[in-house]
């Protein structure tokens, strides 16, 4: 997962107001329940000593009708990040720190892959296109082939037309593959989803080549490219990729771990992202931890002790959550973040305080 996209929370220091609050609609009257939520979670945030103008900020966004959850952050009077949930989040949270929490987000949002979503037709097909950033784009595509339809009856003309007609269909293909190539590449997919006829498909999938078609999974349902049903199967599939690529990651990480190029552990973690030599941190979903690091102003000041930021100078460190510096510090190094899955998270193979990093050189070029 890249966490650039939270670089802009950072350019302030101290005082974030982080909320998550379950804006969902399924109460008798939904408006007033979500009204209610916010207004206990305004009090523990004024209690805490949030500022009224920070907090009448964030009231517009998360009493705002939409996604069933959503996590904010504001300081200084403005609301610097908001992103839906596509769930309500695991625990309503309201929290005045030197910096937002940003984990559960990361943990329920996920990363955005980017792919392609089509409905394949006879006569062409449609696409939507999702980018990383989770932007979609509709193209319909109409082939130049014709005719389209099979005709009944016998004899040679009926024949040759049906021969006609399957030529057509092959155009019409070739066609739309083009089209699924092309926009697999400017938007960099990593999957592409397939739905509609089921020769149209099967046509469109032959056309795409060897490295589209590895990526390519096929719906048996024929719908149109931007319905719910294609928007399920891309999000299971999505999920799928993701969960295989965060087990290849912690592969990874064990054998760069056996070559020291990686650590494990909290503390090694934190000095290995102070010198910036994390590539790729692999980290355990615990929504319940309540571990703590001391952190200064900048990026990757974050330490396990005090003395060890006052010692490289950094004055008046502070404590917050821990995985709140490690999340700031993923993004001011452009290094990678990959939670566990499963068993890995928890068995016995699990890195040492839930917490192992890749590292960009080896152990002893560090520090």
């Amino acid at each position: 997962m890249d966490l650039q996209f939270l670089r802009p929370l950072y350019e302030g220091s101290g005082g974030y107001v982080s909320v998550y609050l379950d804006t969902s609609r399924d109460a008798e009257d939904p408006a007033s329940a979500v009204d209610l939520r916010w207004r206990s979670a305004r009090g523990r945030l004024a209690s805490a000593g949030a500022d009224d103008a920070t907090l009448d900020a964030l009231a517009g966004v998360m009493t705002s009708q939409g996604a069933p959850g959503r996590a904010a952050f504001g300081r200084g009077g403005e609301v610097v990040l908001t992103e839906p949930l596509p769930h309500p989040p695991r625990r309503e949270i309201a929290r005045l720190a030197p910096l937002p929490h940003v984990m559960p987000l990361l943990a329920q949002r996920g990363p955005r892959v980017p792919h392609l979503q089509v409905m394949a037709r006879h006569d062409g097909g449609e696409i939507a296109s999702v980018t990383g950033a989770g932007l979609v784009e509709d193209e319909e595509v109409t082939g130049t082939g014709w005719p389209v339809h099979k005709t009944k009856g016998g004899g040679w003309a009926q024949l040759r037309y049906q021969r006609s007609t399957e030529e057509a269909w092959e155009t019409n293909a070739k066609e739309l593959a083009g089209r699924v190539t092309a926009g697999a590449r400017e938007v960099g997919a990593e999957l592409i989803v397939v739905g509609g006829d089921p020769v149209a498909r099967t046509l469109l999938v032959r056309q795409l080549g060897p490295d589209l078609a590895a990526i390519t999974v096929v719906i048996d349902r024929e719908v149109t490219a931007d319905s719910e049903q294609v928007a399920q199967a891309a999000y299971q599939a999505v999920a799928d990729h993701i969960e295989r690529r965060s087990r290849e990651r912690f592969e990874h990480w064990r054998t760069q771990l056996a070559h020291d190029r990686g650590v494990a552990g909290l503390a090694a973690t934190m000095a290995a992202l102070r010198d910036g030599g994390v590539a790729e941190l692999v980290i355990a979903d615990h929504p319940e931890s309540a571990g703590t690091a001391w952190i200064g102003p900048g990026g990757t000041d974050l330490a396990e002790a005090a003395a060890e930021l006052t010692g490289r100078g950094v004055p008046d460190p502070v404590a917050d959550r821990a995985d709140a510096a490690l999340a700031r510090a993923l993004a001011t190094t452009d290094a990678s973040l990959y939670f566990l899955p499963g068993e890995l998270a928890t068995g016995p193979e699990a890195p040492q305080d839930g917490v192992g990093a890749t590292l960009r050189f080896p152990r002893e070029a560090i520090g």
